[in-house]
């Protein structure tokens, strides 16, 4: 029997916004393997993961979507390359990451094999400090490294310890103005300072995978627990959640990463 996950799941096990996808659909780029004919819910299937990993890069690059179907409907790897190219010599601007997009086709177009380790785990209620940041996805790289110095460095004027590895949250779906809350499990009370303060992470049951290495391949994380919800039929009870065990630093090499990329769930 072909795995199908629901709207819900699949934006986020493909990092695309809900929205998004109902846009593909109404155009036809992204259509659902099912559409429910008396609920109109849409239901989308594991082998769809390579085509929605395709159109998420390539809209990072802003290749407009009439090019984008042009690629997605080439009847050859040559045709498909032959495109880009032609959106490489309109945009001299974006040279280099058009040329990291071509070298990665193949990977992204080829059907999604390799599936992570998941496991469930039970967290109790956990006190944090939280700070949160709005910011396009294009643009968080260069935010979270500052805001977690700021987290921290409040965190030591307040002469609170870290109980366990900070994380971040992802509280909205549109990579256009993502809303991220960045976290740090804390073992005393944390004032509020306006900008960084006290909350808890909620109970409850979490589907978890350890990403390893840097973040070029982290769908491969999300897609695993997206079909790893959707064959036990469970449904998510909150935002995904990264837990950096070993996190980014100045003397942490990226093959050292290593992210718990987790998703509170429900029957």
């Amino acid at each position: 029997m072909t795995t199908l996950m629901p709207i819900g799941v699949f934006a986020h096990a493909t990092r695309l916004s809900v929205r998004a996808l109902r846009n593909y659909d109404r155009i036809g780029l992204l259509v659902p393997a099912e559409i429910d004919p008396g609920t109109g819910y849409r239901r989308y299937s594991l082998g769809q993961f390579a085509r929605a990993g395709l159109i998420r890069r390539l809209r990072e690059l802003e290749v407009p979507l009439a090019e984008i179907a042009e690629i997605l409907d080439a009847d050859t790897p040559d045709e498909v390359k032959a495109s880009i190219k032609r959106h490489h010599d309109r945009v001299a601007a974006r040279a280099a990451e058009l040329a990291a997009i071509s070298g990665k086709l193949d990977s992204v177009l080829a059907e999604p094999t390799r599936w992570l380790h998941v496991y469930e785990r039970v967290r109790t209620p956990q006190p944090i400090a939280r700070l949160s940041i709005r910011t396009p996805l294009s643009g968080l790289a260069e935010l979270i490294g500052p805001a977690y110095g700021r987290l921290f460095a409040v965190l030591a004027a307040q002469g609170v310890m870290p109980s366990s590895p900070p994380g971040t949250r992802y509280l909205t779906d549109d990579p256009d103005e993502l809303t991220v809350e960045l976290f740090v499990p804390v073992d005393g009370p944390v004032r509020d300072d306006g900008e960084i303060g006290a909350d808890e992470l909620p109970g409850g049951l979490l589907v978890a995978t350890i990403h390893e290495g840097d973040y070029d391949d982290v769908e491969t994380a999300y897609r695993s627990l997206g079909r790893w919800i959707a064959e036990r039929d469970l449904v998510p009870a909150g935002p995904a959640e990264e837990l950096y065990l070993v996190a980014p630093g100045p003397s942490v090499a990226p093959e050292s990463y290593r992210t718990e990329i987790a998703w509170p769930v429900t029957s």
